[in-house]
């Protein structure tokens, strides 16, 4: 009996044994599982962006490209100041939707993962700030869930009033880019937005079906109108990256169905001085000046483009003089040039004179 209690004391003790190594093994696994989530990882291997993984999301469930990105996020700042926050904010992956920090780290994020961020400035908000709320170059902190993935839909299984708002959603992105100089991508976002404001023929698609709703007039001219403010609005945004031709085609969209457009007219004029033809620019100051005849802009660039008008025309007189006077130079050098060989011509010819009369003297002297 005693060698059994011993025994089954030693097999107990044996299995306590076994049951402790595994409690361990498991907390082990536990605390590294953590410590491996609570471990900051270098998205782009710059320091720029900064992840820590708070819970994981559904494997390989990565959203791509343009898809819909329904998200939960806080901003602070450093100080821990919340800067913003936001339940279910829809936004479209890669489209200029958010600053390109949050960007690129929601794009590798799974389906229900919650993580943590910290952005440099040069991916966030930059030289600029956001007066009030951020200053410059500053860095911010970022807790977002993704919440739900989905594809993005055809514009044109859309309603009129969808994609007039979606259009103009991208339209005011883009008049936020524009407004701190990122100009490429406010380009990126009017693109986007004729997407949704293009010209519709036939009516428009119900759904999956073959099926069609008639649009009104009404709402085409009010489609028409959104969609030649997003090209009066590039225009700008490419004026200012030197594209003048891809502007010039932008304002020429918008001047086909309003001629009198002040806007189109004075960066068209815009694009023209800038390209040194001040004559053509002249001509669409002075026709936006007719148009809106009290707007001082247009009348101090039109006095502007004059004074330089009449600088050129004074340059180009006396160009052309410098290049009379040089031509009667050579014409007064080529005659003094003549002179001389008429003159040493003469000359020899007088000595030949001379010559020929003394000898008809002495020959007759001393016949």
């Amino acid at each position: 009996m005693v060698e059994e209690n011993v025994e089954n004391k030693t097999a107990s003790v044996d299995n306590q044994s076994v049951e402790d190594e595994i409690k361990e093994e498991k907390e082990d696994t536990a605390d590294t599982t953590e410590k491996s989530q609570e471990e900051w990882q270098d998205i782009l291997g710059s320091g720029s962006i900064m992840k820590k993984t708070i819970r994981t999301g559904k494997p390989d469930s990565r959203p791509q490209r343009l898809q819909i990105c329904e998200i939960n996020y806080e901003c602070k700042l450093e100080n821990g100041i919340l800067v913003e926050k936001c339940n279910n904010f829809i936004m479209q992956l890669g489209d200029c939707d958010v600053i390109q920090g949050l960007d690129l780290a929601i794009g590798l994020m799974n389906v229900e993962e919650i993580c943590k961020l910290k952005i440099e400035s040069r991916l966030a908000y930059g030289t600029k700030g956001l007066p009030p709320l951020i200053p410059a170059d500053e860095k911010i902190f970022y807790h977002v869930e993704l919440v739900s993935v989905k594809n993005e839909e055809d514009a044109e299984t859309l309603s009129i009033n969808e994609r007039k708002a979606m259009g103009n959603k991208k339209r005011e992105r883009g008049n936020w880019w524009y407004g701190r100089g990122e100009n490429a991508l406010a380009i990126q976002c009017y693109r986007r937005a004729l997407d949704y404001l293009d010209e519709l023929e036939g009516g428009v698609k119900m759904g999956d079906s073959e099926e069609t709703t008639d649009i009104s007039d009404g709402e085409l001219q009010n489609l028409l109108e959104d969609r030649l403010n997003v090209c009066n609005n590039m225009a700008a945004a490419q004026i200012k990256l030197g594209l003048y031709d891809p502007a010039l085609n932008s304002l020429e969209t918008v001047l086909r169905c309003q001629p009198h457009n002040v806007k189109a007219l004075y960066r068209k004029a815009k694009i023209y001085r800038a390209k040194n033809e001040y004559n053509t620019s002249l001509k669409f100051l002075q026709k936006a000046n007719e148009v809106s005849p009290d707007d001082t802009d247009i009348q101090k660039e039109i006095s502007s483009l004059s004074s330089l008008i009449k600088k050129q025309r004074v340059s180009e007189k006396e160009l052309a003089q410098r290049m009379f006077n040089m031509k009667d130079n050579g014409n007064q050098k080529k005659g003094k040039k003549f002179d001389s060989k008429l003159q040493a011509l003469t000359m020899f010819g007088a000595s030949v004179i001379v010559g020929l009369v003394g000898f008809v003297m002495y020959k007759y002297k001393y016949v």
